[in-house]
């Protein structure tokens, strides 16, 4: 069996080497696996998960990339630490040690001569450049350093490329955005021109593709679970933050209307919860109350961010895992047992009783809770029953830092292919 030899520097929670085994495994290779991170808690998951890898828990800064590999590689895979770069941090001072993890990568390139190096990152890693005396970038000579370090790599005699991919674009139920640079070692004449990036696999409903069909976009819905409701944001012991409700109140606007519209309801006794995406059925009974239904949305807790629709994937996920289900269920007005229908729509069968009565409601209740860490994995890729280490904090924080898993298996394709001796057209 072909053995195909990988380190994944800075692995993390795994994703990254999810993604490359789920192409090994595919391609019938047995995969040779060195991953190394410094955090301990990370290391235990992603060995819990890829126990066939080498894991090594240290700083790459004390690591002798021969020792560790046996002295050869045919793939690198590395995400530096990418916080000193990302917007997110908003006006924090910049820490130049940690922005130079990223030099580990040509460190490692040069002692073992690895065929293909991927490298993600936030699209700002672009701006890589001189901080000054105030520990803030130095604007006139934005990106000077990510320059240099990509002639770094084409110094070794890499043909190197860099793009910003949307996650979702390639069957994620997330639309985190990163930057990949991918690297190929030419050897010479060998092989040389573009360097070939995996072509989308999704895309938002109602775009026209260029090349062939694109399924759409998954939504969020898929990996919310359902049957978790959440609060009331009603009544708490301790009320949610003022910018919180501000935030579920710009949600109810966007997708609700700025007033709730009237609606229909057909009496029946008993009452029950319908799953919302299934038509009502034929009401029979002449007593109850009234319930509404109302649309679910996500709200991300970030700086700035916007209240989303479920049918959309979700916010990138960041490693606080901040991201809010603004629940969709049924909701009492008046007590027991009603059926939701807009007056939009036709009404529902008439029979010899009298049983509709139009309602305005004047009362809402709304349901609030954080996703969580197995949805926000499975968000990211993960497959069901991924193991995670630590406590609920320790989750989240491995899935927002981590890789996301398709994306990362589109990128490993064409590379374990060349590895091999498969050829591909551009």
């Amino acid at each position: 069996m072909k053995t195909i030899k990988a380190a994944d520097l800075f692995c993390g929670a795994g994703g990254s080497s999810t993604g490359l085994k789920r192409v090994a495994d595919a391609l019938g290779v047995r995969l040779d696996l060195t991953a190394v991170n410094h955090w301990s808690v990370a290391v235990e998951t992603h060995a819990a998960n890829h126990p066939d890898a080498r894991h090594v828990c240290e700083s790459l800064d004390s690591i002798d990339p021969r020792k560790v590999t046996g002295g050869s590689l045919d793939l690198l895979w590395a995400s530096p630490e990418c916080t000193h770069h990302s917007t997110a941090r908003g006006g924090k001072p910049i820490n130049d040690q940690s922005r130079s993890t990223a030099w580990c990568v040509t460190r490692w390139a040069e002692a073992l001569r690895p065929k293909f190096i991927v490298v993600e990152n936030v699209p700002e890693f672009q701006t890589w450049g001189p901080i000054g005396s105030n520990d803030r970038p130095l604007q006139s000579r934005k990106g000077e350093t990510f320059a240099a370090w990509l002639g770094a790599l084409r110094s070794l005699g890499y043909t190197v490329d860099a793009r910003v991919l949307n996650s979702a674009d390639y069957g994620a139920a997330t639309t985190r955005r990163r930057l990949f640079v991918v690297a190929r070692l030419d050897g010479g004449a060998r092989g040389r021109g573009p360097v070939l990036w995996p072509m989308p696999t999704h895309a938002p409903v109602g775009t026209s593709p260029l090349f062939g069909d694109l399924q759409p976009w998954r939504a969020a819905r898929e990996i919310i679970n359902w049957n978790d409701r959440g609060a009331s944001i009603f009544g708490r012991k301790k009320s949610l933050a003022p910018r919180t409700l501000e935030r579920i109140a710009a949600g109810a606007r966007k997708f609700w209307g700025v007033d709730l519209e009237p609606f229909l309801i057909a009496m029946e006794h008993g009452g029950r919860e319908l799953d919302i995406n299934k038509p009502l059925p034929t009401i029979t009974t002449a007593k109850g109350g009234a319930f509404g239904v109302v649309q679910p949305f996500m709200l991300g807790q970030q700086s700035g961010a916007e209240p989303r629709a479920v049918n959309d994937p979700t916010p990138t996920i960041a490693t606080s895992g901040a991201i809010s289900l603004i629940e969709p269920f049924l909701v009492s007005f008046y007590g027991s047992g009603v059926n939701v229908s807009p007056v939009r729509e036709p009404l529902r069968t008439i029979t010899t009783h009298d049983r509709h009565g139009l309602v305005t409601p004047a009362q809402l209740d709304v349901s609030f809770r954080m996703l969580r860490p197995s949805e926000l994995a499975a968000a990211m890729g993960f497959p069901t029953g991924y193991q995670f280490a630590g406590t609920r904090t320790d989750a989240v924080k491995q899935i927002g830092n981590a890789v996301e898993v398709n994306q990362a298996a589109a990128l490993w394709a064409h590379p374990v292919d060349s590895v091999l001796g498969i050829r591909r057209a551009a």
